[in-house]
């Protein structure tokens, strides 16, 4: 299916902890036009090692702005088998969008599903990667990030970064704004 025609989709982000370790899912359900439904969850993977010290630095020299992810958050969250169940039945059968999802995103939480012996995800046929998307349609497969695709579409990004409900709302902005200048 083109991505122009696409009317029911999850638009999902991933937030990590510096160890390939999920730490945070978003995500807006589209059926539609309208944004019917949103997930947000917050796992308790605590970052180890060098990750730990990567983490407190940005964390601390951020100093709360913006809402980042802290440890006391993280320490608060789910386990990762009941977010990964919760978000699988809040996907159900929709198709995914995502940004750098493909290698990236898709792939953490399917690593997560065998680990925690949930079972696989089918996604053949139902991945909307708008940096995939983008390659395809500018015939220049490169990466692009998020906000290069924000300005070229004329999109807005708000304040608050590296979080995954608002990447997820970002991305769905741009999305949908790619949708309307490809019709």
């Amino acid at each position: 299916m083109l991505f122009t025609n696409l009317k029911n989709y999850v638009v999902f982000d991933l937030e990590m902890n510096g160890s390939n370790q999920i730490i945070e899912i978003g995500a807006i359900k589209v059926t539609g036009s309208q944004n019917i439904e949103k997930f947000s969850v917050i796992v308790n993977n605590p970052p180890v090692g060098s990750a730990m010290k990567s983490f407190k630095y940005i964390t601390k020299s951020m100093g709360g702005k913006n809402g980042w992810i802290t440890l006391d958050m993280i320490s608060h969250g789910i386990c990762e088998e009941r977010a990964l169940n919760r978000f699988m039945r809040f996907v159900g059968d929709y198709a995914i969008v995502g940004h750098a999802i493909v290698d990236g995103d898709v792939q953490l939480i399917k690593e997560g599903l065998q680990h925690n012996n949930l079972g696989k995800w089918d996604t053949r046929g139902k991945l909307y990667d708008t940096q995939q998307i983008h390659g395809a349609i500018a015939g220049n497969p490169q990466d692009i990030s998020l906000m290069d695709l924000a300005e070229m579409y004329g999109v807005d990004l708000g304040e608050q970064k590296h979080r995954a409900l608002p990447d997820a709302k970002e991305t769905l902005a741009i999305f949908l704004a790619m949708k309307k200048a490809w019709r």
